[in-house]
């Protein structure tokens, strides 16, 4: 049996990753880091999953939110700085790279979003948890009912907004109107030491998220002569008479990942900046952070994990109820799970005097919104 379950983990995600391999590689949009929507990583054959004279009897499900709004100082610089180096850009481009087409669209942006809202669901949110919902039941029918029981399913989320969204939209995609109406969720509770383990670990937050070396290899790679030079050709780009700050440029960088995450029809104009190259090193940055935070630069960062896993074998082993667990949770979550479970681990840790082009490690492929673990169990 526990061979089965291996293999199902390999199925779901590796096929996420050969999906996106289809996308043209000198995409900028392919390289958005943790801002990525999961339309364009979501596995599309949502065919039966079958095992010889095996059934699916039970799923557990852990799941990263869907599509949020940027954080209340995200927000503050979309409303501050972008918007001057908006009007820096349409009074200095006359030796910049921009189309006529780009020009435009930079010159009718505008950000009306609220502090208040920070990183709440969005529409998009609401629809990749209904989409993934549909598709989930369509590969494992056996184990997730269409017909909502509340002592065969149980779904959980932690003490966020767009986690709880996230959850309830879920069920929307499960079941009929009047049955998802009647869903019952497990109470959130501010310490949760299943779905946030590591908030909740002083050691860790002391070792780890607390220590600046923590951090040594971002800063680093920040500081170095290639993102000097990305600094300066994203600043010839738009025809800027200075260079702009690699703080200025992350902030480009979010919000172009933000902007065409919740925008199914249109392009953030703010990845106009970049092109592929610049991108993968933005990209390069942030996976520097997850990787020492997230993944494996620290044990004591995924040997937390098993407090997870543990609940899951606890569901396979126990009495026959409930057959179908879904949990919802966040980037930090799921990243420290992949790393328990030993995958996509570069063959040497990332640092910060060299970009790995070729590393497994990427949260573009790995840790988009909606990415979600799934261990089904077949007798």
């Amino acid at each position: 049996m526990k061979c089965i379950l291996i293999s199902i983990i390999y199925f779901v995600i590796i096929n996420d990753i050969s999906y996106v391999l289809s996308i043209k590689q000198n995409d900028v949009l392919n390289h958005l880091g943790t801002r990525t929507p999961y339309r364009f990583r979501h596995n599309k054959d949502d065919s039966k999953i079958k095992y010889p004279h095996c059934k699916d009897t039970k799923i557990w499900m852990i799941v990263r939110h869907g599509t949020r709004l940027p954080s209340a100082k995200d927000i503050q610089g979309m409303n501050m700085t972008l918007k001057d180096i908006k009007l820096e850009t349409l009074l200095q481009h006359k030796h910049g790279q921009l189309t006529q087409g780009q020009l435009k669209d930079l010159e009718e942006w505008t950000s009306t979003l609220d502090v208040e809202r920070e990183k709440y669901l969005t529409l998009e949110g609401r629809d990749e948890m209904i989409l993934l919902a549909e598709r989930t039941q369509n590969r494992f029918p056996n184990a997730i009912k269409n017909k909502y029981n509340n002592k065969t399913f149980l779904f959980r989320y932690t003490a966020t907004e767009r986690a709880q969204q996230s959850a309830r939209y879920f069920t929307n995609g499960l079941f009929e109107k009047k049955d998802a109406q009647d869903v019952i969720f497990l109470p959130a509770t501010k310490v949760d030491p299943v779905l946030r383990f590591y908030k909740h670990c002083d050691r860790w937050q002391k070792q780890v998220k607390k220590n600046p070396d923590t951090y040594k290899e971002q800063i680093l790679f920040g500081n170095s002569n290639e993102m000097n030079k990305t600094l300066e050709s994203i600043s010839k780009r738009l025809g800027l008479k200075r260079v702009l700050s690699l703080g200025e440029v992350n902030l480009m960088y979010k919000i172009c990942g933000y902007e065409t995450s919740w925008n199914k029809h249109q392009v953030s104009p703010w990845c106009y900046a970049f092109d592929v190259e610049s991108a993968m090193r933005l990209e390069y940055y942030h996976d520097l952070k997850h990787y020492w935070m997230d993944g494996y630069g620290h044990n004591l960062t995924y040997r937390q994990a098993c407090l997870a896993l543990k609940t899951m074998f606890k569901i396979f082993s126990d009495k026959p109820d409930p057959f179908a667990v879904f949990m919802f949770a966040h980037s930090g979550t799921l990243l420290k799970l992949l790393t328990h479970l030993q995958l996509y681990k570069p063959d040497s840790p990332l640092t910060g005097d060299a970009m790995d082009d070729t590393r497994p490690w990427k949260a573009s492929l790995i840790d988009c919104f909606a990415t979600n673990l799934a261990f089904v169990l077949f007798k």
